[in-house]
């Protein structure tokens, strides 16, 4: 079974990859947390077979780079008027950020972010035991 190791700023967190490890929190912990540093998939021998971090895995691995959606705001112009309350008003051009690519419109940006995500995670599976997950027979 594959171990996953979470770093963060000031301690380390091992994770079994087995039937209860899930995936989307790990996402969630990726992108969110503060404190996180790095995310790394051993196995038995300790070799390394993922991480977030590429120097480590320079063709040694597969390299973990989920994606966010990020809010860019270019400012077009600005109306004044000095009788109207607030007197000045900006009109700004909104676009959305994935991973280097541009998209007019928030849904269009947070779909392509779910793609790659889910490529992500797809490759991040094979790692994942899943046969360890038995139902209970209540």
């Amino acid at each position: 079974m594959n171990i996953g190791v979470i770093t963060y700023k000031k301690y380390d967190e091992n994770v079994l990859l087995n039937a209860h490890f899930n995936v989307d929190e790990l996402f969630r912990i990726i992108l969110h947390d503060k404190d996180f540093v790095r995310f790394e998939i051993f196995n038995r021998e300790k070799k390394l077979l993922a991480s977030t971090y590429y120097p480590n895995v320079d063709g040694k691995g597969l390299y973990i780079h989920p994606v966010k959606v990020f809010r860019d705001e270019e400012l077009k112009w600005i109306d004044y008027y000095a009788f109207r309350s607030p007197s000045t008003i900006r009109h700004y051009k909104v676009t959305w950020k994935v991973d280097g690519a541009v998209f007019g419109t928030r849904k269009k940006a947070t779909e392509y972010a779910n793609l790659v995500n889910k490529r992500v995670s797809c490759r991040i599976e094979p790692f994942i035991d899943r046969s360890t997950y038995r139902r209970s027979q209540n």
